[in-house]
């Protein structure tokens, strides 16, 4: 497999032919202390996990409060295990690693093995600029870095000096002498200055797409309509926005695939463990609170019952909240390039950010709601005051960073 990004070349395969290369002297590294201190993390982390698994029922799901407990689990083993497998990943990359540096070719080339398997990555030395040795943050060893392609990079990791200096030596006398100017840019007059024009980039302002707008407003009156002609409760806007919370999910995941590449399944699995099992509280909260009630002495219902009598009445406007955030994903996201402005990091906290802010919101206001003789007209300023929450949020992450 080969990936190409910024004139950095790295394929990943089991052969790596080295014959007529210059070898650069790296450091030789002991990684077997290290290795069995994550190794013996594995194993605890490992126990942890079979443990939670063989204690897991899957058949106690008579109630919502059954349902809700076993997808936290479930969720919770899905992030545990991921990180079981990280730890796993870095134990063996520990216990096998390897790493080598040449030049050859025109091209500085590292490798870097674990065991058999052998990352590759290919630097063009006519885009190299500015080798250089760096003192790491305790001042007793030293780095290599350099530029490539306006971004600065370093080969492998800290080193003592004097292994560094020659490194940059063979670096600086490998790459090539600078062209001499054509002779037609040498003779040319010069010409009278003119008044530097910017042609426009990414980031010159631009209105915000009025379609994507328009959907999140439509989307957002969805309820004001249940409310004043379906009979909407308070308990069905807070199920209703808890649902939108997972379509919000939904969709990060989708820009973290486009974000993330071949990081996706790792993260996208993590994200869906933490997220999951955070959605899987907030429902049992809601529904605990506000859905049954503090004082609820009847039995409760059952799950497949007490569901579908909560979201039946709500798919329209679950619909619609759903397609909005299509919409913006793919005129914002996609067709203006947000996916070039963020990273995973970023992608993954930010659904809590607004799913904390929008539910204490709602849970402040639903207690007004609850102490109204007519919450009628509180139910409808709770409406508005989302939607005019969501336009400003819209506007904060899209407009403030065209």
């Amino acid at each position: 497999m080969k990936l190409n990004y910024n004139n950095v070349h790295t394929r990943f395969t089991l052969r790596d032919d080295a014959a007529g290369g210059t070898p650069l002297e790296l450091p030789r590294r002991n990684t077997w202390l290290p290795a069995i201190l994550v190794a013996g993390m594995f194993v605890i982390f490992a126990g942890v996990l079979v443990s939670q698994i063989a204690r897991l029922n899957l058949h106690a799901l008579g109630s919502v409060f059954d349902l809700m407990s076993m997808l936290f689990e479930l969720f919770w083993i899905l992030g545990w295990t991921v990180g079981v497998l990280g730890i796993g990943a870095l134990t063996v990359f520990l216990l096998f690693f390897g790493e080598s540096a040449r030049l050859s070719g025109g091209r500085l080339i590292y490798v870097l093995n674990v065991g058999p398997f052998k990352a590759i990555t290919e630097y063009d030395l006519v885009h190299l600029r500015n080798p250089r040795v760096e003192a790491d943050k305790n001042g007793k060893g030293a780095r290599v870095r350099f530029d490539y392609d306006e971004r600065r990079r370093g080969l492998s990791d800290t080193m003592p000096r004097i292994n560094a200096e020659r490194i940059v030596a063979a670096l600086r006398g490998a790459m090539p002498a600078a062209a001499p100017a054509p002779a037609s840019e040498v003779a040319a007059p010069p010409t009278p200055a003119l008044a530097k024009i910017d042609p426009p980039t990414e980031t010159t302002a631009r209105p915000l797409p009025l379609v994507s707008m328009l959907a999140l407003i439509v989307a957002n009156l969805a309820p004001l309509f249940g409310v004043l002609l379906g009979g909407w409760k308070l308990v069905d806007l807070m199920v209703l926005f808890w649902a939108e919370s997972a379509v919000i999910g939904f969709y990060t995941l989708l820009k973290m695939a486009v974000v993330g590449k071949w990081w996706t399944p790792f993260a996208g699995l993590f994200f869906v463990g933490h997220f999951g099992g955070f959605m899987a509280i907030h429902f049992l909260f809601i529904y605990q609170m506000f859905v049954r009630g503090i004082n609820a002495q009847s039995p409760d219902p059952g799950a497949v019952e007490a569901l579908a009598h909560l979201f039946t009445p709500l798919w329209p406007a679950l619909l619609a909240l759903f397609l909005s955030h299509g919409i913006s994903f793919a005129l914002n996201f996609l067709a203006r390039h947000e996916y070039q402005r963020t990273t995973l990091p970023r992608l993954m906290a930010a659904p809590y950010g607004r799913i904390v802010v929008m539910q204490f919101t709602l849970i402040f206001g639903g207690w007004v709601v609850m102490l109204l003789k007519n919450p009628l007209p509180a139910l409808v300023l709770l409406i508005v005051l989302k939607v005019a929450a969501d336009l400003r949020a819209h506007y904060g992450e899209r407009g403030a960073k065209k």
